[in-house]
């Protein structure tokens, strides 16, 4: 399962992938769960950009790549990549993604690309733990139907706490 790690390189707060996902397939669930992890921790930090480090891996999951170019024209902002390698190369490719960006051979090009552009690598750092893999989050299709029936899973931010019951309430 692959995971990806907060690193901090010239201001910039890039995320490295580290291990290999085993499943190498385009509806890979765990790939499925960590892009919905990645959107999450993007939006809570206040994220403007992504530098995305594939760390020179030759095998990445072409479905955690297609989830993550999902998420990059949900999101609309800077999602750059480097240490790409030959396969996940041409995913990118498919999805035209070289007519937006360029594929950087470091995560540092890609941070000096960000700061000609002028892109604001401000974020809110103060939670986030660096050398820590990024939490995963579960896709609630993956929940429903699965174990005892005690409810589906759902993003945090379609909960709502009545303060008075610590109950948690579907909007």
């Amino acid at each position: 399962m692959f995971e990806l790690i907060p690193e901090k390189i010239d201001g910039a707060v890039i995320l490295n992938l580290s291990k290999s996902c085993q499943h190498n397939s385009s509806d890979c669930s765990a790939c499925q769960d960590l892009a919905v992890g990645l959107h999450n921790w993007l939006v809570a930090h206040d994220f403007r950009y992504l530098v995305l480090d594939l760390q020179d891996e030759k095998e990445v999951c072409p479905g955690f790549i297609e989830e993550v170019l999902q998420l990059w024209k949900r999101m609309r902002i800077p999602f750059l990549f480097s240490g790409v390698m030959l396969k996940p190369r041409k995913i990118l490719e498919s999805y035209n993604y070289h007519s937006r960006y360029p594929i950087f051979l470091t995560p540092e090009e890609a941070v000096r690309n960000l700061v000609q552009s002028r892109v604001e690598l401000g974020a809110k750092t103060e939670g986030i733990d660096f050398g820590v893999p990024i939490p995963m989050s579960r896709l609630r299709q993956a929940v429903r139907g699965e174990g005892d029936g005690e409810g589906e899973a759902v993003a945090e931010d379609d909960v709502e706490v009545d303060d008075d019951s610590g109950d948690a309430e579907d909007e």
